[in-house]
């Protein structure tokens, strides 16, 4: 979700940074149900005028402090399995944060913006695996990347909606070892 009125102006940016965290911190402390427009700019001191020119609503300013977090967590990872295990990583360490999205309208957001972080990762992977899979059949490479992408989401949906998971890194590295043997790719 595009943020509203978008700035190059240092203030607005730094009045966007604030409620975007003041967002991921209400977010990781309860249910984003149960935050309102009034705990964002209570927590980030602006007021409703100010928040409201940044953004739509509660959901939109969730929403864009998610977008915002996995823009910044891209960088990092020098291999993809490392970028996808970091992705995962960052989500075992915060599981509050992800698990309270899952019954709010802003959990479809969340994955689609965690599809879009796992498609270059996947991306490289597919390709890695088209040796193999050239061999046995013509399927494309993107075709390969989306079935990738919705494995992994599927491996983080179902761990946000169990609240008594604890396992969700190993359970990205056993995904990923399931894929690296499938696509004969070694980690040599």
């Amino acid at each position: 979700m595009p943020e509203r009125g978008r700035s190059a102006d240092p203030r607005a940016e730094r009045v966007r940074t604030r409620l975007r965290e003041a967002a991921l911190t209400l977010a990781e402390e309860r249910p984003v149900d149960e935050i309102s427009v009034g705990d964002l700019v209570s927590r980030a001191d602006v007021s409703r005028q100010v928040f409201y020119r940044h953004f739509r609503d509660r959901d939109d300013a969730i929403a864009a402090a998610f977008s915002h977090l996995f823009a910044e967590l891209r960088t990092t990872a020098d291999s993809a399995r490392a970028r996808i295990l970091e992705l995962f990583g960052f989500a075992a360490e915060h599981p509050a944060l992800f698990r309270h999205v899952v019954p709010s309208t802003v959990n479809q957001h969340v994955l689609v913006t965690y599809r879009d972080a796992l498609r270059g990762p996947c991306e490289q992977i597919a390709h890695q695996g088209m040796g193999v899979l050239d061999t046995i059949t013509a399927i494309p490479t993107d075709a390969v990347t989306r079935f990738l992408v919705g494995g992994f989401t599927e491996v983080l949906r179902s761990w946000m909606e169990d609240h008594d998971a604890t396992d969700l890194y190993t359970r990205a590295g056993a995904a990923l070892d399931t894929v690296d043997a499938l696509l004969g790719i070694s980690q040599a």
